[in-house]
């Protein structure tokens, strides 16, 4: 996207982006896949990912892969209009065994710590890599313990988490990660809201002026907020998003159907 100093190139299959068309919403068998953020240092995000955060980090050519390549991060810049960036990109781990190995970690480097919380459906860690990018990791409580609103939609909040138990449970590495949700500062929530929904996703939460949204029955996938929150260092944040479908049905005829792009 906009002035990558070492640019991924897109999938030859692509459609250059100034030439998408909404032709039909997305279905709502997507998945978040991966993420593009722009960094300072290759070298500064390997030790912040790595050695404090735990996490499997390689190169692939000039780019630092995080787990799987859920997350990428190149040396470049990233341009957002005025008063818009990435909050937090977030990392959903398998369990709480997992995220209590994360929580050892980062208490032993104080100073990358933003918070710790309760979500109701989730329980999270909040840290700040080198750059200011805000970094969420964080495991997903059972879906039967969501809290429902009488329209059926998930209902979150913000409470304090239970560290102790955390680290009663912690294990000796956190294992796998899988890029869970992106939230975005915007001066626009509305726009952002309307963007999004033209292409699947689905409102699923309103919380103090923040936009939370979702494709399928998952808390969210996206959110945005106009909140007045530390921002990363100017040219520094997210670059790309990249989205797989997943699906598994069974048709009229009782054939079942397997997807995933």
């Amino acid at each position: 996207m906009n002035g990558v100093g070492r640019a991924l190139k897109p999938a030859a299959a692509c459609w250059p982006c100034s030439s998408f068309k909404f032709i039909t919403p997305l279905p709502n068998f997507y998945v978040l896949r991966s993420a593009v953020l722009a960094v300072s240092s290759i070298r500064d995000a390997a030790e912040f990912y790595g050695r404090i955060l735990g996490l499997e980090t390689k190169m692939v050519g000039d780019v630092l892969c995080v787990g799987d390549c859920v997350l990428r991060l190149v040396e470049g810049e990233a341009r957002h209009p005025e008063g818009s960036y990435v909050y937090h990109v977030a990392l959903r781990l398998r369990d709480r065994r997992a995220l209590g190995a994360v929580l050892k970690r980062v208490l032993e480097f104080e100073e990358v710590v933003d918070g710790f919380a309760d979500h109701l459906v989730s329980e999270s860690i909040y840290v700040r890599d080198f750059d200011g990018i805000g970094v969420e990791l964080y495991v997903d409580k059972p879906k039967e313990a969501w809290p429902r609103m009488p329209d059926g939609g998930v209902a979150m909040d913000t409470l304090p988490l239970d560290v102790k138990s955390l680290l009663r449970e912690a294990g000796g590495a956190p294992g796998e990660v899988e890029l869970g949700h992106i939230h975005m500062r915007t001066i626009d929530v509305e726009k952002a809201e309307k963007f999004y929904g033209a292409i699947g996703f689905k409102t699923t939460y309103r919380w103090r002026g923040a936009v939370f949204m979702a494709c399928g029955d998952y808390h969210h996938h996206l959110a945005f907020n106009s909140w007045p929150l530390p921002q990363p260092r100017r040219g520094r944040g997210l670059l790309e998003i990249h989205l797989g479908m997943e699906i598994c049905a069974v048709d009229p005829l009782g054939v079942k159907i397997v997807g995933r792009l």
